[in-house]
This record gives structure tokens, sequence and C-alpha cells, in this order.
């Protein structure tokens, strides 16, 4: 069975001392984590015990609110969080529910073509990152050069997941 890990947040913080961990969830109001579900940690630096190619663990408990708090099985006391941190937490994209017809997940946007108004291409989505107030595209122009603008439909009016594309719309045009 192939896994298509998505990068979902990080920690670099314990929480207590009983081995639980503060989560920096990107989407926090829409995660598709719970109780059960099996994450896998990647290391953040070499500070990190955990191996290059990260390890699988299991949800005890995930409470959302101010902060984020996360229990794992595999983890029984602080010591070993603080061993483990920093790192990225990942989830396999099969456990997402399915977007609604008007939305997508910023991560299905990475490698798409993007084409400019006149439908050329001029480079690919590179990367997101979360803004505060909005997602950030990352766009890779064919040139080398990048641009960083808000996911929002006056500068993406089309995403096109099936034909793997998006249209931006050059803000010096607008």
């Amino acid at each position: 069975m192939t896994t298509n890990f998505i990068e979902m947040g990080t920690c670099k913080k314990p929480h207590g001392i009983k081995g639980a961990f503060q989560f920096h969830l990107y989407n926090q109001e829409e995660s598709n984590l719970g109780k059960g579900s099996q994450i896998k940690l990647m290391p953040l630096s070499k500070d990190s015990s955990l191996g290059t190619d990260g390890e699988v663990f299991t949800i005890k408990s995930i409470n959302f609110g101010n902060k984020t708090i996360c229990y794992l099985e595999e983890v029984a006391d602080r010591n070993q969080v603080e061993a483990l941190i920093p790192f990225t937490i990942h989830f396999d994209r099969s456990n997402f529910t399915e977007p609604e017809e008007d939305e997508v997940y910023l991560s299905d946007l990475e490698g798409l073509d993007v084409l400019n108004e006149q439908r050329e291409k001029i480079g690919k989505v590179k990367t997101f990152y979360d803004h505060g107030a909005t997602p950030v595209l990352v766009v890779e122009h064919l040139n080398g050069l990048k641009t960083e603008l808000p996911f929002v439909e006056s500068f993406f009016p089309e995403v096109d997941l099936e034909n793997e594309y998006v249209v931006m719309v050059n803000p010096e045009v607008m």
C-alpha cells in the first residue's frame, strides 16, 4: 500500500509533564486528525531522535483550542517528548475527507502548472503557507523568479485539478 503523507504542521514544544505535545497545525479549524489517527513524524533537525525517514505514531487524544494538545499512544512521558521534538506532522492523504465542490486542499495544488489569463504556462505552484488571514501560494516562474500571492479568487480565478493547472492573474495588470 502506497501512502502520500501530507505535512499538517509542526511541533517544537512539549506540553506539561505527562507526555503531551503542543502541535502547531496549519489548518486547525478543519483538521482531519483525531483519536486513532496514524501520523508520521519527520525530524526538523538533528536534535530530534526520529530517524531521517520519520516514524509512524497513533494519536491517543487531541484537543483543539487556543493550543492544540496531543498525546500519542507510543509516548509515555515528557522525556520521550523532548527527545522527539522538533518535528513536522504528516497525515496520509487517503484519510482526508473529500472537499466540497468549490473547495480544494492546498497540498493538491503543489506542482500544478500556473497559466496566465491567455492560458500560457508561466510556472508551477511550488508550495504554500498560511499567512494567518489567508493561505498564500508560492509560484515559481519559468525564469526562476518566485511570486507569493494570497490564494483568493481575484488572483487565482480558476483551479482545474483534473487538467492540473491554476490560472493566475498578474497583480501588475489588476
